[in-house]
């Protein structure tokens, strides 16, 4: 059992695979994938730039592409700053407070015990304190220690190791010893006693009070390191087309950390960049081949149409690529993704278009830096005007689609610039880019489409409206010049249109193709039934084969009236195939009534071919009939539907519905569609009555 990737889609040829047409798409596969790849990735070829700090630059220096950087010196002198206000890390050591208060209270004790010495004078008592005391202090306080009351004895006593506690149980740096000797002697300020006691209070106390704060540099090396940490990096966005240095200007650090972050410093292509690109080129090739293999086999069917889908995707990334070499940031807005969208609309199929909007617009998207909001704005306008497109019945209505696509660019504009909190003039910068967008691709689609119509044998629905239209000159000379055979053509056309929307073919394609089928009876209108009217049948003087000559003859004759007016393909196939190889029976069997040797049917057959689509096939089916019913002269619901199906029956029995497609099933909606529209044409109506007879 074949895979499911090799097995046969409705539409498509199982030679298709196996035969010279495979080399032929898998040579536009390769091209296309190159080119698109190449076009996505040129910013990653580097220019080879070699600067240093001081020179002249050689030229001026062009933004490729959107980056954004990160300052480096920025970042640092911000670093240092916030490195620099870190106060330093100081570990608190217990032991020294409880050291100094130590040293106080064994100075007190000496003194309280010196003071208990009665036997002594005074200077002795002096002379022994000072002795005995574990720090120097000066003789006059050393004698007022003594000669204090037992009550400030007793208050220095509890007062001293306090204030020595109070001040250092909040840190003393060696910095911060002088303020905290300024605060201690406030606190002694604020102390009841005499003027001796608080001499003494200050003294002592000053005498033990020291530092209990110890640097600690590892801490403070790693709170500055986490302060230089929390600064994130100053980053800047070059934008595309920016211009980094003109011609002549010195080379500072600042162009070289752009330069470096551009990648134009680089001696070597990125090529890590290229195959990321090549990746999401090749993806969505896959991807585009998968949807039209089971939901669109008629572009695979054809390879003028999968080339046109590749130029269109192709242009589309070279007309970006030059949009994106214009130095000014305006001109890097414009993406003709809503453009081909438009084309692929209107040329090929709307789904197909709304694929193709998403892949372009990432893509172009990829171009432009990788810039997420240019890819939304892109694949939004596109949509909008894809939608606008489905219901054109005049080229100039592309104008109106291409508002559309303005329309919601300036949506999308106003939702990303609210987003980001962008400034209101860059909002409304961005607004008129997206409005001038959608009309850029208005003017791109209607410049294009007449040549890619020409070029590649498409015919759209706008075509077609406009050779629907009566005013069209050549239908205005058939009206004229065979006015009989524009009326049946008319009738055609609503038989057509109703047995193909039966059937679900081409509606608009025989409805139009039906108009024209037979232009070609303008070179000789009175050798046709319809246009005779009142005159004489000019076949009554002619012998049968030169009659099936004349009559023949009129399906050369409206190729050659077609292609002086330029129709397209798609109408002239029809004209050319809407009597296939049918005989002219009438003067065939004329012909054999009069001859003595048997008559060759060849010599009174159309040339053919046979209809090769469903539309083709309709129109011939309509053709006839409306002529064979036309012919009745007493019309009824029963007569009209057995003569169309004998009609079908013979044609088919002929061969010449062999190869349109149409099913049997077909056929009986045909022939349903045909007898209600003929019916209500050609049934009978109440005759009015005689004015005369009545007086």
């Amino acid at each position: 059992m074949e895979p499911p990737f090799l097995q046969q889609r409705p539409g498509i040829r199982p030679q298709t695979l196996v035969t010279a047409e495979f080399g032929q798409r898998l040579t536009l596969a390769v091209a296309t994938f190159v080119l698109l790849t190449l076009l996505a990735s040129l910013q990653w070829v580097p220019q080879q730039l070699q600067l240093t700090i001081g020179q002249p630059a050689p030229r001026k220096i062009i933004a490729p592409k959107t980056v954004k950087y990160e300052d480096e010196e920025k970042t640092e002198q911000l670093r240092a700053n916030v490195a620099e206000l870190v106060e330093p890390v100081y570990d608190p050591d217990i032991s020294v407070l409880q050291g100094s208060l130590d040293r106080l209270q064994a100075m007190l004790e000496v003194a309280a015990e010196i003071r208990s010495r009665t036997s002594l004078s005074p200077e002795e008592k002096t002379e022994q304190l000072m002795a005995e005391l574990n720090m120097v202090l000066p003789v006059d306080i050393v004698s007022i220690i003594l000669n204090l009351s037992e009550d400030e004895f007793a208050q220095l006593n509890t007062k001293a190791p306090e204030l020595v506690r109070q001040i250092m149980e909040k840190g003393v740096r060696e910095t911060d010893l002088p303020l905290a000797k300024a605060t201690l002697a406030e606190k002694v300020g604020a102390e009841k006693g005499s003027s001796a006691f608080k001499q003494v209070l200050s003294v002592l106390t000053e005498a033990v009070l020291q530092p209990n704060l110890v640097y600690n540099e590892e801490a403070t090396e790693r709170r500055r390191l986490e302060a230089r940490d929390s600064i994130q990096p100053v980053e800047k966005t070059i934008w595309q087309n920016t211009v980094i240095v003109r011609e002549g200007d010195p080379i500072t650090s600042e162009h070289l950390q752009i330069l470096k972050a551009l990648g134009l410093l680089q001696q070597r292509t990125h090529w890590t960049a290229v195959l990321g690109v090549a990746l999401v080129v090749a993806f969505l090739m896959v991807l585009t081949w998968a949807y039209l293999w089971f939901l669109s086999p008629k572009v695979i069917e054809s390879y003028k149409l999968l080339l046109l889908l590749a130029l269109i995707a192709v242009g589309t990334l070279a007309l970006e690529r030059i949009f994106l070499l214009i130095p000014t940031d305006v001109a890097a807005k414009f993406f003709p993704a809503a453009a081909a969208s438009l084309l692929v609309a209107i040329l090929l199929d709307g789904r197909l278009a709304i694929l193709t909007a998403a892949e372009l617009a990432l893509l172009c998207a990829i171009m432009a830096g990788s810039e997420l909001s240019f890819a939304v704005e892109a694949v939004a306008g596109s949509l909008a005007g894809i939608l606008a497109v489905q219901k054109v019945s005049q080229r100039s209505d592309l104008i109106k689609a291409g508002l559309f696509v303005g329309g919601a660019n300036v949506c999308i504009a106003w939702a990303l610039g609210l987003i980001a909190n962008a400034k209101p003039l860059e909002i409304v910068v961005d607004s008129a880019a997206g409005l001038l967008n959608g009309l850029l691709a208005a003017i791109l689609a209607i410049g294009l489409l007449p040549f890619v119509e020409t070029a590649f044998g498409i015919t759209t629905p706008i075509r077609l409206l406009e050779l629907a239209n009566p005013n069209h000159p050549l239908l205005k000379r058939l009206l004229f010049e065979a006015p009989g055979t524009y009326h049946h053509s008319i009738l055609v056309g609503n038989l057509a249109e109703a047995a193909a929307d039966a059937v679900g073919a081409d509606t608009l394609l025989v409805r139009v193709a039906s108009y024209y089928h037979d232009v070609g009876k303008i070179k000789r209108p009175e050798f046709f039934i319809e246009n005779q009217l009142l005159t004489c049948n000019p076949h009554d003087k002619m012998s049968p084969s030169l009659s099936a000559l004349v009559i023949t003859s009129h399906i050369k004759e409206g190729l050659e009236l077609a292609r002086e007016y330029k129709l397209p393909s798609a109408i002239t196939e029809i004209l050319r195939q809407h009597h296939g190889t049918t005989l002219v029976s009438y003067f065939y069997h004329q012909a054999a009534a009069g001859a003595e040797d048997t008559v060759s049917e060849d010599s009174f057959r159309y040339d053919g071919p046979i209809p090769q689509t469903k539309e083709a096939a309709l129109v011939m089916l309509a053709d006839a009939a409306e002529a064979a019913v036309r012919s009745l002269t007493e019309p009824t619901l029963g007569k009209i539907e057995g003569l169309i199906r004998k009609i079908i029956k013979d044609r088919l029995h002929d061969g010449q519905l062999d190869q349109s497609d149409l099913t049997l099933r077909d056929l009986d909606k045909t022939a349903e569609a045909f007898t209600k529209v003929l019916t209500g044409i050609y049934h009978h109506r109440v005759p009015y009555p005689d004015k005369e007879k009545i007086d």
